[in-house]
Formats: C-alpha cells, sequence, structure tokens
C-alpha cells in the first residue's frame, strides 16, 4: 500500500562550507522548488502527529523536514528559503547552546560540520548556533517548528554511564527551557547523535515527549513515534529528493528498498 508512511528527511547544514552533514543553499533550494512543483506538502510537529494517529485527512504527498542541533546557518540559509516557498521545517536545538545575545549576521562565515560544534563550546558559540532571538522569530513565522535536543548534546554519554538521572535532569531541562522561552508546548525530541536506549525512551516519554527521533532510515507509522525514522539528506538537488520521497512514503516499499540497499 502507498502513502502509508510519512517520510522525514533530517538536515543538519545548509552553508556554504563543504559537504559533510551539510547541503549547500543552491541545492537546498532546488529541492524545495522540487516539493512545491510536485505537490508536497510539508509538516509542523503537530500535523505530523495528527496525520500519523488519524491518516483520514492526510495529504497522500506529505513530508516532515528536520535539522538538528541549531546551527546559525539554518537562520542564514535555510530559513528565507522556506519562506519563499512557502515551506515549514523543524528544528531539534540543545538549548544550552542557545544565547540570549543580538548578532548581526551580515559577515556570517559558513564553517565545517566540526569547525562549528568547536565555536559551540566556547564563549562564542553565538557565532555558529542561534540565538534566542533568531529561534523566536522562526517559529513565530511557522517556517520552524522549534523542538527539543535536550539541554547538553551528552545524553550519549549519560546512557553510556547508565546515569540514567542526568539524562532525566537533560530531557526535562531542555523541554522547560523551551517552552518558558519560546511560550509553547515542546512534544518531539531529537535524539543526539541518534543514541538511544530502552531507559531513555521510558524517561523521555515521562517527561512529556510525543514523539522520538532517531537517525536510522525507515518508514513511519503511528506504531513507531518512540522510533521516528530520518532519511539523511545528501548534498544532491530536487531529484535525488523526488526519488527517495514515494519509496519512503509506503511501509513496504522502504522495506524491500533497504532490504536490497543492505543486503539483509
Amino acid at each position: 500500500m502507498l502513502h502509508n508512511s510519512i517520510p522525514v528527511v533530517m538536515y543538519h547544514h545548509v552553508s556554504e562550507a563543504d559537504r559533510e552533514l551539510n547541503i549547500f543553499p543552491d541545492l537546498f533550494e532546488d529541492q524545495l522548488r522540487s516539493l512545491s512543483a510536485r505537490g508536497w506538502k510539508t509538516l509542523s510537529g503537530d500535523e505530523f502527529l495528527a496525520f500519523l494517529r488519524d491518516g483520514k485527512e492526510r495529504p497522500k504527498k506529505c513530508v516532515l523536514l528536520t535539522f538538528d542541533d541549531g546551527f546559525a546557518d539554518n537562520y542564514v540559509f535555510a530559513y528565507p528559503l522556506l519562506k519563499k516557498y512557502g515551506m515549514k521545517a523543524m528544528l531539534f536545538v540543545a538549548a544550552d547552546f542557545i544565547e540570549d545575545a543580538d548578532v548581526k549576521r551580515d559577515s556570517f562565515v559558513s564553517l565545517t560540520h566540526n569547525a562549528a560544534w568547536d565555536l559551540a563550546f566556547t564563549q562564542r558559540r553565538a557565532e555558529v548556533m542561534c540565538t534566542w532571538k533568531e529561534l523566536r522569530e522562526m517559529n513565530e513565522d511557522g517556517s520552524f517548528d522549534i523542538q527539543s535536543h535536550g539541554l547538553s548534546h551528552r545524553t550519549p554519554a549519560f546512557m553510556k554511564q547508565e546515569n540514567y538521572e542526568a539524562l532525566r535532569g537533560d530531557l526535562v531541562g531542555g523541554k522547560a527551557e523551551l517552552e518558558k522561552r519560546l511560550s509553547k508546548k515542546i512534544y518531539h525530541l531529537a535524539w543526539p547523535k541518534g543514541h538511544f536506549d530502552r531507559e531513555s525512551i521510558a524517561i523521555a516519554g515521562e517527561a512529556g515527549y510525543q514523539a522520538l527521533y532517531t537517525t536510522e532510515r525507515g518508514a513511519n507509522t503511528a506504531k513507531n513515534l518512540t522510533a521516528v525514522r530520518r532519511l539523511p539528506v545528501k548534498c544532491r538537488g530536487g531529484d535525488w529528493l523526488m526519488g527517495k520521497l514515494p519509496i519512503y512514503s509506503s511501509v513496504l516499499l522502504t522495506s524491500v528498498y533497504l532490504r536490497l540497499r543492505t543486503g539483509r
């Protein structure tokens, strides 16, 4: 059966840096142009939950675009393009890295993923991460649905150490900070680096998250909201994306495709 899954696409950067976890602005625009021309509806978090839980009103062609971490290039490059094409996306931010700063982006310099993270762990983090002012602007505009990536981006280490109280504090704290700063309810969590386990899923549910996002490929139905699968974007244009979305819109096609792709 076709159209019984909602594809979710995973981005990190839209910038002029190299291809590592990045798509160039002109290629991102080509993807959005293709989505628009082919009649695809981009979703907010509320729509994603509603359409998975009750598919009666679901458009046949719908997709959730997601961005991890909260890098400033999302504001500089992705945000204007989403507005230009009337598209929506979700942005998962780790609240500890967001500053109350008024930053001029006129001379913004695109950095590689690793270089951006290096700066994010310094007092210069506002150069590479979105600010609270920018997050509020994008969220209120409706182009970016801001959601949680926890507080510290350290949940993989907490799981490895089996320090689940620290993990609980990170997930609860990230949710609370976003709700306070953005005056909205937060129901979506993307696991930093894609790491999760059974205990962390239970803790996230207790904290009030309703959808948990992985870095694993796959189809999405109401049955896997505790492990939403995502398609990692490639630094390629609209034709590439248009070739993938019909596959990930079908549970059967996704299963066959991934079996052929992995040999399992």
